[in-house]
């Protein structure tokens, strides 16, 4: 299709979404993740520039609005208090991709986040001295919709197929940047620019045709030209994914010896240690149990501390001042950071087992996103093992193996035996050790990218 059709194409939709009634169907339905409804709704509405369609498509489009009458999610209609399996059961997968797509913006942030630190650290640990961080993005409502709409029909507008985490692999896909260091008179800069979202580079990876472009571009002006995200954000705000980590335990946790942590009320005494030895590995070519045990008590022994974003490169103050501007809630933390954790070795709670999954053995750095570790979070990585196959249940399950992972809500633990575990449990503590039992967590498992002796 060329741009003088695409165009025109758009401002019919366009006008549609503004002038018929029947677009905040549209809307309604898109901002969910594509619910049959969409379709339904635009193909009635849009007839006359999707006739092209092939036969597949429009046979879909018929037989798709019998279908939403009778099982679109009733949050739309207003029936919050039904109790029908089928209309509860699709209005919480809508809720859920709705706060998933509502929360893209943070979650690019988060991951934007981890390949600076990472990228900074490799420069520190090749001997350069970085100064000062600045990075640029952009991430706006343009580029949600188009998210909204391009995995909408990747699904084929089937709801019961879209997954949040599928939406964050989309984000990450699309995740490209550049990297360069640039001299300001007598300092070191690391500028990281990431680059705008190629929505047709997207499309053409996803293997679309033309026609599921148009029907992309059609999702794409109802939801923007209605200002649908404006609209109906509220209704999904307490199903955004939380990536802020566990903050907030204020009950006994044993501080290392020697660390500067508040939860065993320990005071530094001047023995922190940033050395990582892997001398007493039981293997280190490979990632397993025993050694993910042994580092993370490693790392409460050598007393890291916790810093938002890291996972156990040494805090330098360019990456500290790069923090406080990207996440301006650790201001209020400052003080206590460069106290106690600047100039050591830091994590946050998931970033203590990417930190081992990340540990080069020959060079003893900790080098981004290597040796088939990804960079999740604690959900998406407890998530991640019942989608590889691996072990997992619930507490009153968990064998006693040590190196498995603990998981709660937005928070990661590891086992290490004896009933105990590892965790970055916050700011003022720092990486404790804490019995398991009474702590909460939710769940166990054994991690997809660590092999596991028993």
């Amino acid at each position: 299709m060329n741009d003088r059709n695409r165009r025109s194409a758009a401002e019919v939709m366009a006008n549609a979404a503004r002038v018929v009634k029947a677009a905040v169907n549209i809307v309604r339905a898109a901002i969910a993740g594509g619910l049959h409804g969409a379709a339904a709704a635009a193909a009635k509405e849009l007839l006359p520039t999707i006739i092209k369609f092939a036969v597949g498509v429009l046979i879909a489009i018929i037989v798709i609005p019998m279908f939403v009458i009778s099982a679109m999610p009733n949050m739309f209609f207003g029936y919050e208090t039904s109790e029908k399996d089928a209309q509860i059961t699709m209005r919480e997968q809508a809720l859920s991709i709705g706060g998933a797509y509502l929360s893209m913006e943070d979650f690019e942030k988060t991951q934007q986040d981890a390949i600076i630190t990472g990228e900074a650290a490799a420069y520190e640990n090749q001997g350069v001295t970085i100064d000062e961080i600045r990075a640029s993005s952009k991430f706006d409502d343009e580029d949600l919709c188009w998210y909204i709409a391009i995995n909408s029909v990747a699904h084929k507008q089937d709801l019961s197929e879209m997954k949040p985490e599928e939406i964050q692999s989309l984000l990450i896909s699309n995740l490209r940047h550049t990297t360069r260091l640039e001299s300001s008179g007598d300092q070191t800069v690391l500028r990281i620019i990431f680059q705008p979202l190629d929505k047709d580079k997207l499309m053409d990876d996803l293997g679309f045709d033309e026609d599921a472009k148009t029907w992309a571009g059609a999702l794409f002006e109802t939801i923007y030209e209605s200002d649908a995200l404006g609209k109906y954000k509220d209704k999904f705000e307490a199903y955004k994914p939380n990536y802020a980590g566990d903050t907030s335990y204020t009950g006994p946790a044993e501080s290392a010896p020697g660390g500067s942590g508040g939860g065993g009320g320990a005071e530094s005494d001047g023995s922190a240690d940033n050395t990582i030895d892997i001398s007493g590995f039981t293997n280190p070519r490979t990632k397993n149990n025993h050694d993910l045990a042994a580092y993370a008590i490693q790392a409460w022994e050598h007393g890291w501390g916790y810093v938002w974003g890291t996972f156990g490169n040494v805090l330098t103050e360019s990456m500290l001042q790069y923090k406080l501007e990207q996440y301006p809630d650790i201001g209020a933390s400052e003080a206590f950071i460069r106290e106690h954790w600047l100039g050591r070795r830091t994590t946050d709670c998931v970033g203590l087992l990417k930190g081992y999954g990340w540990l080069n053995p020959d060079t003893l750095t900790i080098d981004y996103n290597t040796n088939g570790m990804p960079d999740y979070n604690a959900d998406r990585m407890y998530a991640s093992a019942k989608e590889n196959g691996t072990e997992y249940g619930g507490m009153d399950t968990m064998p006693d193996i040590v190196g498995l992972g603990l998981w709660k809500q937005g928070h990661w633990g590891v086992y290490v035996g004896n009933g105990y575990a590892i965790e970055a449990m916050g700011t003022q503590y720092g990486v404790v050790r804490t019995k398991v039992e009474g702590r909460g967590w939710q769940g166990w498992c054994k991690i997809p990218y660590i092999q596991y002796d028993e």
